[in-house]
């Protein structure tokens, strides 16, 4: 019994590392931040990180128990993540843990603004509004970014349990045009 929980454990850590490597090696590339539109900093950085793990959470929930913990783990290790960028940037030890609280609560602020933009029966700027309020775009990049979101979440959705699960996405490209 403690042998199958272990292997589990080893096998979930591995999908872990991997999903919370993808979200995070896509959210960073330049293309989103120069031409993008997206600020370039801190904290743009995390809006732009929030915004493909929400999709990837939104997605997971989809898949059973299975991908609501991949989620739960997910989430862990990026806030991790965020810990050892606040150390890294020299945020001191006694405040580390209040900016991570507050990460953690804009995060979940935005999933829920992104859940509700994403919903069959949102209005259809919802979702602009949304991006333009969290990542900072300007509304001349809005309906760009409106249309990769939308190509993320289609994408999402073709990819099987099993892969997702696995910890492998395939990630669609911004458009500038």
């Amino acid at each position: 019994m403690l042998g199958k929980w272990l292997q589990k454990q080893k096998r979930n850590r591995w999908a872990v590392d991997k999903l919370h490597s993808s979200i995070q090696n896509h959210s960073l590339r330049p293309d989103f931040y120069y031409e993008g539109g997206a600020r370039d900093n801190f904290s743009g950085r995390f809006e732009m990180t929030s915004l493909h793990a929400c999709l990837v959470f939104r997605r997971l929930r989809s898949a059973g128990q299975a991908g609501k913990d991949l989620s739960q783990d997910t989430f862990d290790a990026l806030f991790h993540g965020f810990d050892e960028a606040l150390r890294d940037i020299g945020t001191g030890d006694l405040s580390v843990g209040k900016k991570i609280r507050k990460m953690g609560e804009a995060f979940y602020g935005r999933a829920k603004a992104y859940e509700e933009a994403l919903a069959e029966d949102a209005p259809a700027e919802a979702l602009g509004k949304a991006l333009q309020r969290n990542l900072g775009v300007r509304e001349a990049e809005t309906d760009r970014f409106c249309r990769y979101v939308r190509l993320v979440e289609d994408t999402l959705q073709r990819h099987e349990n099993p892969q997702l699960l696995s910890g492998e996405v395939n990630w669609p490209k911004l458009t500038l045009a």
